[in-house]
């Protein structure tokens, strides 16, 4: 039986004026920070430099580069991913209702509609169930723009119509240009610093083998020193791209895009709730594969809930018949290919979506909602009236404060009490 919550849950939204004079306060914050990194890293050095040298040189310079280097580790995971530039798409590719074509000429009128027609950055496709999309930018200095990008994974190209999609790519280029923390747009700064703390702790270390940890503690601390302002800024980020979306396809389309996006998650919780409890009822059979079942039964965009369900249930009974059997093969089986899995990790997972599933959602039809959007006004005002429900079974509804993004109730509310100043700034 469902429940409501005990106290109102926190709907509170910041105004974009206040979240425009909290990113700007913030990106003076980073750049006293990025000038005490500077004087780190000359001082640094001019430390390194007179202190006697037991050590060959040669020592030093690895040492230096495998800090400096290492901080862009993240040039070999993007080589190494399966994703295409848009360009690159088959022109035949049906992507649901898009095609390579249509998907570049949205990228192209989000750009123009944002003033953003001579500052083109990449958009790649990648083949990946998960409903998301990202955006990098990852600059040496500022202006030496070459790490950035924007990635679509497929489903989320599945799943939104056009308008909607183009919200989705303009709140991603929110990341990459207009609410681009400094901090991010200084790798050079960073490395250089994990560099020069490296010969610092190496120097240090100098008599010991453990010297040749120095680049790992560098970087945990250049990679430290590089984030950490920007943390402090995701969520305020996440609202502003949110009204950059906005700007960019217009209200509806973004408030509907959160809609689909939250019912989504909700469905594909429901289904991973099952291949947690699958594994805790049966614990001989790995982790890996009933994850594998439910990677299965995803199709690209949305979940047919009846249909994706039966195809997990087929996997997960066939795992389990795998497992099942008495004999050696059996027996090799569960001795050789269990896992370590953290039973009582998966157990407070399981038990965080049991709860969250349990409470009163607010009382409107959202497919209704989706279909004509002259029901956006009382879905805004069942969500107000009813802070004791939830929009959608997801942890951060209850309380996003622990999480990276604001909640779907709150992101819907924000557009919805914004955008008048939203209209203004497109």
């Amino acid at each position: 039986m469902e429940e409501v919550l005990p106290k109102p849950r926190r709907l509170v939204t910041p105004t974009r004026e206040a979240l425009l004079r909290s990113f700007q306060a913030n990106e003076s914050r980073s750049l006293l920070w990025l000038g005490l990194e500077l004087l780190a890293i000359f001082g640094g050095v001019a430390w390194w430099v007179a202190q006697p040298h037991e050590l060959p040189g040669w020592q030093f310079v690895l040492l230096f580069a495998c800090a400096f280097l290492g901080l862009f580790d993240f040039i070999v995971l993007q080589h190494l991913a399966s994703r295409k530039r848009l360009e690159d798409v088959r022109p035949e590719a049906k992507l649901g209702i898009h095609t390579r074509d249509s998907l570049i000429a949205a990228v192209r009128r989000v750009q123009m509609r944002l003033g953003l027609a001579e500052r083109r950055i990449p958009v790649y496709l990648a083949p990946e169930k998960d409903v998301n999309a990202f955006a990098m930018r990852l600059e040496l200095l500022p202006g030496w723009h070459f790490f950035n990008s924007v990635q679509l994974n497929r489903s989320i190209v599945h799943l939104l119509d056009e308008k909607e999609l183009e919200s989705v790519i303009g709140h991603e280029l929110g990341h990459v240009f207009a609410y681009s923390p400094i901090a991010s747009r200084c790798m050079l700064l960073h490395a250089l610093l994990s560099g020069v703390l490296a010969l610092v702790i190496a120097q240090l270390l100098q008599h010991y083998e453990i010297r040749w940890g120095a680049p790992l503690l560098a970087l945990g601390a250049a990679r430290w020193v590089a984030f950490s302002t920007w943390v402090t800024q995701i969520r305020l980020v996440e609202f502003l791209c949110d009204d950059h979306g906005a700007r960019a396809a217009g209200l509806v389309p973004a408030l509907t895009t959160e809609i689909k996006l939250g019912m989504e998650h909700e469905a594909r919780n429901a289904l991973m709730a099952r291949v947690l409890e699958a594994k805790l009822h049966h614990s001989g059979v790995p982790i890996a594969q009933l994850l594998q079942e439910y990677e299965d039964a995803m199709p690209f965009g949305s979940v047919q809930s009846a249909q994706a369900r039966a195809q997990l249930e087929q996997g997960i009974q066939r795992r389990l018949a795998e497992h099942d059997v008495s004999s050696l093969t059996g027996f090799f089986q569960f001795t050789f290919k269990g896992d370590n899995t953290d039973h009582d990790a998966l157990k407070e997972t399981l038990a965080e979506i049991s709860a969250v599933s349990q409470i009163a959602k607010v009382p409107v039809s959202l497919p209704d909602v989706l279909k004509d959007s002259r029901l956006l006004p009382d879905l805004v005002q069942l969500i107000e009236s009813h802070p004791e429900r939830v929009l959608f079974h997801l942890a951060p509804e209850l309380d996003d404060r622990g999480s990276t993004h604001p909640s779907p109730s709150r992101r819907i509310l924000y557009l919805w009490r914004n955008q008048q100043a939203i209209a203004a700034a497109a």
